[in-house]
């Protein structure tokens, strides 16, 4: 029996990792009534457009077992007709039906776990692509509200979970047709044979749910010893250099031995586990057979049964045995399935702070216009992290906007781009409330760049066109504008350099100026800078100012900063002071009692 199930014992146990033990909702008894009902709903219509290929396989999946059950019986025949009887006609018949059940077989399994397959990868694709869209749009506070690696491990660990129920639900076939073929064919031999293995099957059902939930509990122990291990080791490597002069490595170097330590008990307790999992779980099954060719030789000695039975008995068995263990395998999965499934669509449900209109209602921005920012506050975790504020910049100002560490100077410009909206008051484009507007467009119209901007694995290019369709021509006018193309060029690869996981092979100042090169690439009419130059030396950054104003002669640019060189490059400076810090608290409020706070500006260029 071919199947996608569970290691057996001595192989690792992958599906359970620490992070599947430390997550309690991964408990299929965890789950409440609604939840299981929406989580089996999700996988019904999950499986609905890809049904007729896991019909396909069920079907593949049937004609294999019985192909495969058909041995034993072509073998029997040949055995107790051919041999016994002496008779080489019969025998030679036999040997073909084998041949032929053989061949059955092979075509079957092929169908079966070729559409089993496609069906799995489609689901899973399918699933996966539905989960990461719906991802892609939630904001800050969506996202954190359940972390990015929780995340993740939804997108990937998850769904191959639902993967693996999908492939495996062509075994149900399996299962099925080998306890309606093989129980009848048993008590056909001879009754004590369907008894000895009816005897046998309670046993089979506790070693196959007892070991494995042990066993899956040690794994999960001593994959957490080895993630604690792993930290003391980084911690050691990372952290120990710089503490080696005052002594503080020693704390270090003894919490790495606690979790060594750890990971060896761990160790011997699954080791444990596992060599009783692998010495009692055959034990009974073979004792089942001892007994069974005892009672069938009793019955071919009495003449009631011949040779070929017994042989075919011991065969069947084999099966029953196996059956038995991927019958709970399957439930156990089942259950997995369900648990995985409630997780993705607990994500699917989560909810952006920051919302497109409803559908038909989006209004369409002008092509240029002022940015306004009108009685905003923004709130974080019940603090008020940017203080009540009007705020006007005209279309083609350059605007610096300074202030003190905590004043609010990133959350101000993740305003204007609907990273993040304001918890009062409102931002608008050329008259327009960015809320009302569709996320593309105002995204089309005002670009931002992040204090600590992140690069993708690839190449410079690749980086540059985040799939846009981009002539080389305009990448290298865009990194030109950002004073970065000539150092590109100069690399053994050019454009094409790979940069490596988060632009490792670039400096500080080079990934903040191609930054700025991806952001003018989108043609913004608004540029959202945040301390874009505060890796680039004085020269350099003067050079980039410079060409930014080139650029923007019919722009806006907002640049948060403390840099000295923008303020003095800028149109008008102004200056945010520091919220107090407590929840919803402000300085003043005007007649209406809307709280209202003006930042000071202090100088223009």
């Amino acid at each position: 029996m071919s199947t996608h199930q569970t290691d057996p014992p001595g192989a690792p146990d992958d599906g359970m990792t620490a992070e599947r033990l430390a997550d309690d909702d991964l408990e299929p008894g965890a789950l409440s009534p609604e939840r299981r009902r929406r989580a089996r709903a999700l996988l019904r219509g999950s499986l609905r457009p890809h049904r007729a290929l896991v019909a396909a396989a069920m079907i593949a999946a049937a004609i294999r077992q019985v192909a495969l059950l058909a041995v034993p019986w072509c073998v029997e025949k040949a055995i107790d007709e051919g041999l016994q009887k002496h008779d080489r006609h019969a025998l030679l018949t036999w040997c073909a039906a084998t041949a032929v059940t053989a061949a059955v077989q092979f075509a079957g399994l092929y169908a079966w776990q070729y559409c089993a397959g496609y069906a799995d990868a489609r689901v899973g694709a399918d699933l996966r692509s539905r989960l990461l869209r719906h991802l892609a749009v939630l904001d800050r506070a969506a996202l954190g509200s359940r972390g990015h690696g929780d995340l993740a491990m939804r997108a990937t660990r998850d769904t191959d979970l639902v993967r693996e129920w999908v492939h495996g639900l062509a075994i149900w076939v399996v299962l099925g047709t080998t306890f309606v073929v093989v129980l009848p064919a048993l008590a056909s031999l001879d009754v004590g044979l369907l008894l000895v293995a009816l005897g046998t099957l309670p046993f089979l059902v506790w070693v196959n749910l007892y070991f494995p939930k042990r066993f899956a509990a040690a794994s999960g122990e001593l994959s957490r010893a080895h993630g604690v291990r792993a930290d003391a080791v980084a911690d050691l490597l990372q952290v120990g250099t710089g503490l080696r002069g005052t002594g503080g490595h020693r704390p270090l170097v003894d919490r790495h031995h606690t979790a060594s330590a750890e990971v060896t008990a761990r160790t011997v307790d699954a080791a444990r586990i596992e060599a009783s999992w692998a010495a009692i779980a055959p034990f009974v099954p073979r004792l089942a057979v001892a007994a069974g060719v005892g009672i069938g030789g009793l019955a071919v000695l009495d003449g009631r049964l011949g040779i070929g039975g017994l042989v075919a008995f011991t065969s069947w068995m084999a099966i029953i045995t196996l059956a038995t263990r991927v019958l709970v395998d399957r439930m156990l999965e089942r259950g997995q399935a369900d648990v995985a499934a409630a997780r993705i669509d607990e994500a699917l449900s989560l909810l952006p702070e920051v919302a497109e209109p409803a559908p038909g209602t989006a209004r369409p921005l002008p092509a240029t216009g002022a940015l306004t920012l009108t009685g905003v506050r923004a709130v974080r975790d019940g603090r008020t992290v940017l203080a009540p504020l009007d705020l006007t910049v005209a279309h083609g100002e350059f605007v610096a906007v300074s202030g003190a560490t905590g004043a609010g100077k990133s959350t101000l410009l993740r305003l204007p781009v609907r990273l993040d909206d304001p918890a009062t008051g409102t931002v608008a484009y050329g008259g327009t409330d960015l809320r009302t507007a569709a996320l593309d467009e105002v995204r089309a119209r005002i670009a931002y760049v992040a204090q600590r901007p992140l690069l993708l694995s690839g190449t410079v290019a690749d980086n540059l066109r985040l799939g846009r369709d981009l002539d080389d021509g305009l990448l290298h006018e865009a990194c030109r504008t950002a004073g970065i193309h000539d150092q590109l060029t100069a690399m053994p690869d050019g454009y094409a350099t790979e940069l490596g996981e988060g632009g490792t092979a670039l400096s500080g100042g080079q990934v903040q100026r191609l930054a700025i090169a991806r952001a003018l690439l989108g043609d913004p009419q608004v540029l959202l800078l945040d301390d874009a130059t505060s890796a680039l030396d004085t020269a350099t950054e003067r050079l980039v100012l410079d060409r930014l104003r080139a650029w923007a002669a019919d722009r806006t640019i907002v640049f948060a900063t403390h840099r000295t060189a923008v303020l003095e490059a800028a149109d008008r400076t102004v200056r945010l002071d520091p919220p107090l810090g407590r929840p919803d608290r402000t300085d003043r409020a005007d007649a209406s009692g809307t709280p209202q706070t003006t930042p000071v500006e202090v100088g223009r260029g």
